[in-house]
């Protein structure tokens, strides 16, 4: 009973996060706009964070464990908390700039203290159960966010505060857990070249996917915004992207343990790409509401998801004591993707407008089913054998490489106390 108080205490500090950040994330580049930021600017916003959340995953392990997780998660929640009311009192571009490095260093770490936690209390038996609690409360806690952007203030102040209230109230739960204090498994040592060899299309899918999903989380508030002009559809249209997302992965994942996972994942890239096509060209044209949302629906169905499939497919090339180093490499492909992807972003739209955003993703899309389908023709596919189970994961970006460990088919043995992790 002790141990599902705990898991209850910490999911809900999920939730609450994902509100509070899922509100931010709609709420910068829409204000910043509005505050007469250039697009560069506004591109330069996502990088930053991403840019902090990298950084927060390599220097906060050490950090939490000398001065404990409740205290860490508390200092880190009242860190976030203040920089989403700054944003509202100091509008300016080197302070908001600032405030989102800051930002995206502590969701790291608050992150981290959470699945950090939810593992060293879960077994063997349950933690398929955990991890897919912990995934699916991810995914809520973001489209709650989503949709309290609709929410009607008369001060943008009030939007702020209303996502730092979410963030700070996360502290309860965690503050009210008892029971022993984890270690945190540290980062294991990129060998990005020798992942390269191992599984190339997963390691180049997830920097890709970062480039592409870094671009859509930072400027697809704008292009809603733009298309439909009304705070209740930017906030659908949003919702409509992460359902999508959320709701696909179990059927790519089902098929994907059946046939070779490299064919699911140029299937996603084309349908990506298809996706990102028609939201760029449909700009031209004026659509229902409702339209917009099944499309951005079905762009989140295939673009949301293939992170975790690519992340399947490495993890079938990989030692099984090595999942976890696996699954860390490929967390920080994807934010090295997700810190290049939004300033890039942020040229083109800046040149050509905000209907050029998912011309961009599904350019990147484009290129990288090319590249699965050249890497399909030269390496023979896993053995079936050999693939291990598909597991479902929170949208990546709202996770660090200590959730690595939750994977059923990661052996918690393998990360030692050095940092390493496995072979």
């Amino acid at each position: 009973m002790r141990i599902l108080i705990l898991v209850v205490n910490l999911i809900a500090a999920v939730v609450l996060l994902e509100l509070g950040s899922g509100l931010q994330g709609v709420l910068v580049p829409i204000r910043g706009e509005a505050a007469g930021f250039a697009t560069p600017v506004i591109g330069a916003l996502g990088t930053t964070y991403y840019v902090g959340f990298v950084a927060g995953c390599l220097l906060l392990p050490r950090l939490v464990e000398r001065f404990g997780h409740i205290r860490c998660y508390a200092a880190l929640a009242a860190v976030s908390t203040s920089a989403v009311l700054l944003h509202a009192l100091f509008v300016v571009e080197w302070a908001w700039l600032t405030l989102r490095l800051l930002f995206g260093f502590s969701f790291a770490g608050l992150f981290m203290v959470v699945e950090s936690w939810l593992n060293d209390q879960t077994t063997s038996e349950s933690r398929g159960r955990v991890l897919g609690t912990y995934m699916v409360a991810t995914w809520i806690g973001v489209i709650g966010g989503k949709m309290l952007f609709a929410v009607e203030t008369a001060q943008p102040l009030q939007l702020f505060s209303l996502a730092a209230i979410a963030i700070a109230l996360s502290i309860v739960p965690v503050a009210l857990t008892t029971g022993a204090v984890p270690s945190i498994p540290h980062p294991a040592r990129l060998s990005l070249g020798e992942l390269y060899r191992l599984a190339p299309v997963g390691l180049v899918g997830c920097f890709g996917v970062g480039i592409a999903n870094g671009a859509f989380w930072t400027f697809s508030p704008l292009f809603a915004q733009a298309q439909t002009d009304t705070a209740l559809h930017v906030s659908l249209f949003m919702s409509a992207c992460v359902l999508g997302g959320m709701a696909s992965q179990w059927p790519l994942g089902w098929l994907s343990d059946r046939v070779d996972r490299r064919a699911v994942i140029l299937g996603a890239f084309v349908a990506a790409a298809a996706a990102g096509v028609v939201l760029a060209v449909q700009t031209r044209w004026v659509l229902p509401p409702s339209t917009m949302f099944i499309l951005g629906g079905l762009y989140g169905a295939a673009s949301l998801a293939i992170y975790s499939v690519c992340v399947a497919h490495a993890n079938d090339r990989a030692d099984p004591d090595a999942v976890v180093a696996v699954s860390s490499h490929l967390l920080f492909a994807f934010g090295f993707g997700a810190i290049v992807g939004p300033f890039i972003a942020s040229l083109v739209i800046d040149r050509i407008g905000i209907g050029a955003l998912f011309g961009f993703t599904a350019a990147v899309h484009a290129v990288l089913a090319t590249f699965a389908a050249v890497r399909i023709r030269r390496a023979e596919p896993v053995a079936e054998a050999a693939r291990t189970p598909f597991t479902p994961a929170p949208p990546a970006g709202q996770g660090t490489h200590a959730a690595a460990a939750l994977d059923p088919a990661a052996d918690p043995a393998s990360v030692t106390g050095d940092g390493e992790a496995g072979s």
